[in-house]
């Protein structure tokens, strides 16, 4: 019995791994996610789950970004600065929007990580079966496709990929790098700077819903406000939510969450360097082939771990960053920052008053790593950077 056992395990490993494209292709996030967790569990079942946890994250913030019509591109982090499909019948933004948004996929990040398994797993997909529910209608539309949402050019046909053991680490590197951004975004709070911008909306509105009588002889400016004042709005809020204070116990999470995120890099490059397969690669070392047809320049996994290593020294104060107007050998102590953070006033930072409490002589963060990463991609540093994470 325990042998027919055995034998049935490994026959149903394989078309897990394969069913799983399909289930998301068929079903979406959820519907693959409900129909996986009702199977035996597995190594390769856990890391399905995960995935569809890890992406179901993202659709739940593209989700709420539609709910409220905001399609375009608000600034340039991850999620926020994807653009999506137009909503025709937007719902009122609330003052919580970004603050709930952040908390539910800092979350989303935490499941996917208590789903990942402990040992080795693979994940067969078909980067063409992924989607992403953006209008939550149930149905897969035209602008739908995660390819098209994150800009990730596929090669012509098929664009299976074998996600496997080391990929786990890249996956949960990734999660630290969305839960530290979404946890430093928290440890600002926006949601004042948010209440304020609806307040204006609502007396803009009152404003121009009444009749301007003879009074209004003044230039109409409403072409220029309709262009440009989306844009003042999420600089005004950008610039108003960094003047509060942060949450320190926030900041100190955030920065274990990008500690976490490098460390995990390491341990993907260290498995990576050590396969001697050529299967469907998601990012591959030296001696494989990417499935998706790109080409990394040699040495790609030294090069990223070294700029990597200067960000984890800077994350702990061995390394300091550099600043515009303060001597050679002083700079700017990042996790004094984040131990004990202050308001970041966009025009002190600038001028350099604000960056004096933090300023100390030390070794700081060069060029040299950069620039080396800079010149093996060629002009593609930023595409490969979301890659790489």
């Amino acid at each position: 019995m325990r042998c027919l056992l055995a034998v049935l395990s490994l026959l149903a490993a394989p078309a897990l791994a394969q069913e799983t494209s399909a289930l998301i292709a068929e079903r979406g996030l959820s519907g693959a996610r409900t129909q996986l967790q009702a199977q035996a569990p597995s190594a390769d079942r856990d890391l399905a789950i995960a995935a569809t946890r890890f992406l179901g994250g993202v659709e739940a913030a593209f989700q709420a970004r539609h709910r409220i019509g905001a399609t375009d591109p608000l600034v340039p982090l991850p999620l926020l600065g994807a653009t999506l499909p137009p909503n025709p019948d937007p719902q009122p933004m609330t003052a919580d929007f970004v603050t709930a948004m952040m908390r539910d996929l800092s979350q989303a990040m935490q499941d996917t990580r208590d789903a990942l398994p402990d040992g080795p797993a693979t994940l067969t997909l078909d980067l063409r079966d992924l989607w992403l529910d953006v209008d939550g209608d149930g149905t897969r539309g035209p602008a739908e496709d995660l390819a098209a949402l994150s800009g990730l050019p596929l090669p012509e046909g098929p664009a299976v990929v074998r996600f496997d053991a080391a990929d786990i680490h890249w996956l949960r590197a990734y999660t630290h790098l969305i839960d530290g951004v979404a946890t430093l975004i928290l440890a600002f709070d926006p949601e004042p700077a948010l209440a304020q911008r609806i307040a204006l909306d609502a007396a803009l509105a009152e404003q121009f819903a009444q009749p301007p009588g003879q009074m209004a002889r003044a230039p109409n400016f409403d072409m220029q406000a309709r262009a440009f004042g989306p844009i003042v709005d999420r600089v005004a809020v950008v610039i108003q939510t960094l003047r509060r204070q942060p949450d320190p116990a926030l900041t100190r999470a955030a920065g274990d969450h990008l500690r976490a995120m490098v460390a995990a890099n390491r341990v993907f490059w260290t498995e990576v360097a050590q396969e001697t397969d050529d299967d469907r690669e998601w990012i591959p070392n030296d001696a494989q082939q990417a499935a998706l047809g790109f080409a990394l320049p040699p040495e790609t996994g030294s090069m990223w771990l070294a700029i990597l290593d200067e960000v984890d020294q800077a994350l702990t104060g061995r390394m300091l960053i550099p600043f515009w107007r303060f001597a050679p050998g002083h700079g700017v102590d990042l996790a004094m920052w984040l131990d004990d953070p202050r308001p970041v006033d966009v025009a002190d930072w600038v001028q350099g008053t604000a960056a004096l409490p933090y300023a100390r002589p030390g070794l700081t963060v060069g060029r040299d790593n950069w620039d080396r990463f800079l010149n093996g991609f060629q002009g593609r540093a930023g595409l490969y950077m979301l890659l790489l994470n």
